[in-house]
């Protein structure tokens, strides 16, 4: 069970941050949080990123309870919708935990899509989402892309604001209390960037 932080002398520890992706360490989930902390953070300590070979949402939640050392550390889990199908129970499970959701739906693929473009539309599935990159914008992307992030990383503002302003359209198309799972398309891997980003600034001060 996780333990209180404790103060050495004067100096109040801070809490770390644990990432937890679906999967194995290939996949471009990993790559890109392991690319993007590497791009903001100078110390590394307070963020670690866990790769597994668990690859559901209840799973992921049970690595993200354990990898938390300290009852004040942060967790979070990064998981889509693609080929997924027990969300009520995952969902309940973090919010049991105190462990967060970056939940994309259909899949990462549409955060990286957001770098490209705003769109409502809807997904059935990953490949779908690849083939649109494609298409669309020439992005040859493939689930096992090492380089991901700095293909688009200039683009991570825009894909933050597109991020937030599908939240609110989805918001409103559905009526109150409406889980997050049933949006297509969605994503929030933006207030997981944005936490990754302040504990950086931090870390600079």
């Amino acid at each position: 069970m996780a333990k209180p932080r404790k103060k050495t002398g004067s100096l109040k520890l801070q809490p770390k941050l644990y990432i937890i992706c679906e999967g194995k360490k290939r996949k471009s989930e990993y790559a890109y949080f392991s690319s993007f902390i590497k791009s903001l953070c100078f110390n590394e300590y307070r963020i670690k990123l866990v790769y597994t070979d668990k690859n559901t949402g209840k799973e992921l939640v049970q690595v993200a309870k354990q990898s938390k050392e300290f009852k004040n550390d942060l967790a979070w889990i990064v998981y889509d919708k693609d080929g997924y199908t027990l969300h009520p129970q995952t969902f309940n499970d973090a919010r049991q935990c105190n462990v967060e959701i970056a939940f994309s739906s259909i899949s990462f693929e549409y955060w990286i899509l957001l770098h490209f473009k705003y769109t409502s539309r809807a997904f059935s599935n990953s490949e779908e989402l690849i083939k649109y990159l494609l298409e669309d914008f020439n992005f040859n992307y493939d689930k096992g892309d090492e380089d991901v992030y700095d293909k688009i990383k200039l683009d991570t503002n825009r894909a933050k604001t597109h991020a937030k302003r599908i939240q609110k359209y989805q918001e409103k198309a559905h009526t109150i209390g409406t889980p997050i799972y049933n949006f297509n398309p969605y994503t929030n891997i933006n207030d997981l960037i944005e936490q990754i980003e302040n504990i950086c600034l931090k870390e600079k001060e």
